[in-house]
């Protein structure tokens, strides 16, 4: 066989060979289905919705979006499920949407017809994007795809809420877009929704709600009598809205949709290619091909759940959370920003936390390290993203933190600002030989840092332009296509 081919297997394997191996592979990551997740994974516990979800995915694996011509039942599906996360929206009859692959798809989706508009109505130069500085990285993405820049504005830091003075000076001509989160991913805090869709009506300006996090709770944290501030269509000035069905929607990955209030205002996102020799292009999304499978799961769940399936969920999530917040304030955390969701996010002065989620890696738990930014006056926190599973489990969990915490207490790591200084020093010189620096961060091809406690420490004590850099040399390096034989 031609040398050029060694990457692939001389003889094709037996299936169970196949599987074994995957099998093999698979008992180094964390379970997403142990509830010892507090980060990526949207777990109910329910073993029937699950395989239900499963099944359904299955059914429709192998049916594309790309042609709804050849597979019109995706018409039905994909209405229902929009029609439905646009009914929980509070959206008027005159709404249009989409189901995408995530909620940086519903995003830059969302973005573009925004830019559209924008560009139908004179506006000329290029089009900017008012964020807060807490808004999901997807809008600045969007921006960098679609020719766009990001004009980001301050927070409240006590609330971690949108500062609506600073996004009302930050409007110009340009303004194309004003982006706000409900919640916001860092610290679980809904923007102020409302004030800022005032002054988007008033200054006649698209306002984003990104509810891809929060839209599958909040409504239902309302029915059950938890004061959650107004986000939906419901405010005059709010234009579109993205919502994650693979999040608390419980449907399998990717899934999300993003709603208009009016469906003429999608047509700014869809694509239409004719003058070519093939048949038309039509994209909805941005993706061409891809597997109805998500969709069909999307639209199980949602009809297995129901408005009170969903309503006894995010009861289990409120317990999960009243047990966690008192825990952590009886160990001595503080509590950042507002967590009116799902999202708690918490810190302590005087104990290195990434050493304390590295401890808790080890008992077998998953916690999201937030390095934050010396720079940018973002102080360092641990965020839980908190689930319907969370609720039997979240008093183990704060026993192994309180007892991660004494550890570290005990046997502190060391300070890493002469590492930090030299590091920064040394990229911005240019002194620093990639492939070293990669070497002493752990980082090889197919191979993780075994600690992620100092590289944190670093990505906090950096300027963020350089934490970017050495991330993108990490991934590079990381991702480096395996060779057999």
């Amino acid at each position: 066989m031609d040398s050029r081919f060694k990457g692939v297997p001389e003889n094709g394997l037996d299936a169970s060979r196949v599987l074994e191996e995957l099998e093999a592979l698979a008992r180094g990551d964390l379970d997403p289905h142990s509830g010892r997740l507090w980060a990526h994974v949207y777990d109910t516990g329910l073993e029937e919705l699950a395989e239900l979800a499963r099944k359904a995915y299955s059914l429709y694996m192998d049916k594309t979006m790309l042609n709804f011509t050849v597979y019109p039942s995706l018409i039905k599906l994909e209405n229902d499920v929009v029609g439905m996360v646009a009914s929980l929206m509070n959206a008027p009859e005159t709404a249009g949407g989409t189901f995408t692959y995530g909620g940086t798809e519903s995003i830059i989706l969302a973005v573009k017809a925004a830019r559209e508009h924008y560009r139908r109505n004179g506006g000329g130069g290029v089009p900017e994007i008012v964020l807060p500085i807490t808004a999901h990285p997807a809008f600045h993405k969007a921006a960098d795809l679609l020719g766009m820049k990001t004009v980001v504005v301050g927070v409240n830091p006590e609330t971690m809420k949108v500062d609506v003075d600073e996004v009302t000076e930050a409007i110009t001509g340009r303004t194309a877009l004003i982006a706000v989160s409900a919640p916001n991913y860092p610290y679980g805090s809904v923007d102020p929704v409302r004030e800022v869709g005032e002054v988007a009506q008033d200054r006649g300006v698209w306002l984003h709600v990104d509810a891809c996090i929060g839209g599958f709770v909040l409504p239902f944290f309302k029915q059950l009598g938890v004061d959650v501030p107004d986000f939906d269509f419901t405010i005059e000035g709010v234009t579109s809205i993205s919502v994650d069905l693979h999040k608390y929607g419980y449907a399998p990955k990717g899934a999300s949709v993003v709603v208009y209030r009016d469906k003429r205002l999608k047509m700014g996102q869809v694509f239409v290619k004719s003058s070519w020799p093939g048949y038309p292009i039509v994209n909805t999304a941005l993706l061409s091909t891809r597997s109805a499978g998500p969709l069909a799961a999307s639209w199980a769940v949602l009809n297995y759940l129901g408005l009170q399936g969903y309503m006894e969920q995010a009861r289990r999530i409120l317990n999960a959370r009243a047990k966690i917040l008192g825990g952590l304030e009886n160990m001595g955390f503080r509590v950042l920003g507002k967590p009116e969701s799902s999202i708690v996010a918490f810190t302590r002065d005087d104990v290195n936390i990434f050493q304390v989620a590295g401890l808790m890696r080890d008992k077998g738990w998953y916690v999201q390290e937030q390095p934050g930014s010396r720079h940018l006056g973002i102080e360092p926190s641990l965020h839980l993203t908190i689930t319907p599973v969370h609720d039997r489990l979240a008093d183990a969990f704060l026993d192994d933190l309180r007892g991660s915490v004494s550890e570290a207490l005990r046997n502190p790591m060391p300070r890493v600002d002469e590492l930090v200084e030299q590091f920064g020093v040394g990229m911005m010189q240019g002194q620093v030989d990639p492939g070293q620096l990669m070497e002493m961060l752990g980082v090889a091809p197919g191979k993780l840092p075994s600690d992620m406690t100092i590289i944190n420490s670093l990505m906090h004590g950096m300027e963020p332009k350089l934490v970017e850099e050495v991330l993108k040399l990490a991934v590079n390096e990381i991702f480096t296509p395996s060779r057999q034989g």
